[in-house]
């Protein structure tokens, strides 16, 4: 199965590669196309109860892109008969938060700045940092910043997640030893250094629970343009006071202007010691940093239950839509085990809901896979989860869980003997939490 995942994005990368050939190797040292303007909106409607009055909801969250500049907005109106709600917009200086991110520039291009809100953000070619993103809702906003340089010999990648307070800063620098050979594709090797670091997890200053990830890569692009940025990678890294990992892998991004739609496909093969995590600050890290009540409550906890090395494959291709909706399908097997793959589809529908109360998320897993024909069989190894989450008071959070497996059946009602077949199993389970923003 793994080759077949391997050679499906060795297929995908090189008709990429192929209709970006026309193009040059490197746009960036192109001028701007002044002309190039792209907008896209996305917005809702709805009513809410604040202190005994109803007031309607209108929130617009537009996206916009000229040339290289990049702004997304995101402007939520509460009015009555009385008017708009004064409260949302007293200081004045609150009206700075209709701007949700402001960006100069693509990531790969030689300067790229994004201030604001971080959706998924990622340094190297993503061992330590991948898709990361600063917002556990919109309501809660940190201003972070992703700040990269490209001075063609050498340059860096940089990430803050939160400028009103000091939490997870990381960065990359990396260097092009043979730029100055000016041969085709190979001027491009990459040799970099990663640190990333949470210095407060859980928000207790008298705590010394600082997580710090470190390492080092070798990275060599084979196509950089506006539309596709491909390269072949090898990294290592080490998560301090535990484990850790090596992965060789290739990558291929393909976006289109504006930020309307982005396709992103890696393949990598990994070497993973005990107490180690690949992609360690991830898309869900802001949720799983710190969880109130959860066992363990530090996403770091997790590693002491990672006793054994594991080699295996991981394939991964996702789209994301104007920065909003992502859809994810993965698959992944451990070398020379039987019935080790696991394939997993994952959507979250969240940011699309106008109003930031309320969560909706979908997956579809399938574990022990040994060949093509296991793939989407309802068996006990499939589940199937839906959940959806509404803010009943501030902080807290009702879930209603809605999870569908198979179990297999051998004899009737009655009890008698019949063949083999395997029969859903439904559960709905409602639940509270209690939930920070960080």
């Amino acid at each position: 199965m793994a080759k077949r995942i391997s050679v499906l994005l060795a297929i995908i990368t090189v008709i990429s590669a192929s209709l970006a050939l026309a193009q040059t190797e490197e746009p960036a040292a192109q001028p701007a196309d002044a002309s190039a303007f792209g907008a896209q909106m996305m917005g809702g409607l709805g009513v809410v109860m604040i202190d005994g009055d109803m007031y309607y909801r209108v929130q617009l969250a537009p996206e916009l892109s000229f040339s290289k500049i990049g702004l997304g907005l995101d402007v939520d109106l509460l009015f009555n008969n009385d008017g708009i709600r004064k409260e949302d917009w007293n200081p004045k200086s609150r009206w700075v938060r209709i701007i949700r991110y402001a960006r100069w520039g693509q990531k790969h291009d030689r300067v790229y700045v994004r201030l604001g809100a971080l959706d998924a953000a990622i340094l190297g070619h993503g061992s330590i940092m991948y898709r990361y993103g600063n917002q556990v809702n919109d309501a809660d906003r940190k201003i972070g910043m992703e700040f990269d340089l490209d001075f063609g010999m050498a340059g860096f990648e940089s990430v803050v997640s939160n400028f009103g307070r000091a939490e997870i800063y990381g960065g990359r620098a990396y260097v092009r030893p043979l730029k100055s050979t000016e041969i085709p594709i190979i001027k491009n090797f990459e040799v970099g250094a990663t640190v990333v670091s949470d210095l407060d997890p859980d928000q207790n200053s008298g705590v010394d629970d600082k997580v710090t990830v470190f390492g080092a890569d070798l990275g060599l692009p084979i196509i950089n343009t506006n539309l596709l940025y491909t390269q072949l990678y090898y990294d290592f890294a080490k998560i301090k006071n535990y484990g850790s990992g090596n992965v060789v892998g290739i990558s291929a991004d393909l976006k289109f202007p504006g930020e309307i739609l982005t396709l992103s496909s890696k393949l990598e093969q990994r070497f993973l010691g005990a107490e180690y995590l690949p992609q360690y600050f991830d898309r869900f890290y802001e949720v799983e940093r710190y969880q109130f009540g959860a066992i363990p409550p530090r996403k770091v906890l997790l590693l002491n239950y990672l006793t054994e090395s594991r080699n295996g494959t991981y394939g991964e291709l996702t789209a994301t839509l104007v920065g909003k909706l992502t859809i994810l399908g993965s698959y992944q097997a451990i070398h020379k085990v039987p019935y080790s793959g696991m394939l997993h589809f994952g959507t979250d529908l969240s940011k699309l809901i106008p109003n930031n109360k309320m969560e909706i998320r979908a997956a579809y897993d399938q574990t022990h896979i040994n060949s093509g024909k296991d793939l989407f069989t309802n068996n006990e190894n499939t589940l199937v989860t839906v959940e959806g989450g509404y803010q009943v008071y501030p902080h807290v959070m009702l879930y209603l869980t809605y999870l569908k497996t198979y179990e297999k059946t051998t004899k009737d009602d009655a009890g008698n003997e019949i063949p083999a077949y395997y029969k859903s199993v439904e559960k709905f389970s409602p639940r509270l939490a209690v939930k920070f923003s960080f």
